[in-house]
């Protein structure tokens, strides 16, 4: 699958924007489509800088992708991330702080038969804040992750 290579750089270039792009065009060679996200602020500290803000900040992205064609299929990603920013406000809008994120973790999980990892009951704020219907969910390693989806090709 040529979109593991990409995920790879991706994931070590740090940069959220690429990693996001990544995930994307995964999820296309997947046949999966993207359930509203999910972005929790954690941390957000703006300081004024000749009328502007640094705005420093961490903060969580959770991404849901399904099967086209089966709700019993998908793939949540919980990116950590944080970064610096600057700014008109010291609230900017979410979009310009992911141009600035750098990732600092990323887990994966996925439902369904080819998601192999360990189980887990399916957090509440999976369920609330990304439609996830699945009452567990397999946590899976980075590199065990490439390597499904390397087989799968």
């Amino acid at each position: 699958m040529k979109g593991v290579s990409k995920l790879r750089e991706a994931v070590q270039s740090k940069s959220l924007a690429a990693l996001t792009k990544a995930l994307s065009e995964l999820a296309d060679d997947l046949a999966y489509q993207l359930k509203p996200p999910y972005t929790e602020i954690l941390q957000s500290k703006a300081k004024e800088k000749a009328n502007r803000f640094a705005v420093r900040f961490a903060a969580k992205l959770h991404l849901h992708y399904s099967n086209l064609r089966s709700n019993q299929e998908g793939l949540v990603f919980t990116i950590n991330f944080g970064g610096e920013a600057f700014a008109d406000s010291p609230n900017p809008p979410i979009d310009e702080l992911f141009y600035a994120g750098v990732v600092e973790s990323l887990k994966v999980y996925g439902y369904g038969l080819r998601w192999r990892g360990k189980t887990l009951q399916t957090p509440d704020e999976f369920v609330t804040n990304l439609e996830v219907r699945a009452q567990t969910l397999n946590e899976i390693n980075l590199d065990d992750f490439y390597r499904i989806l390397e087989a799968a090709t």
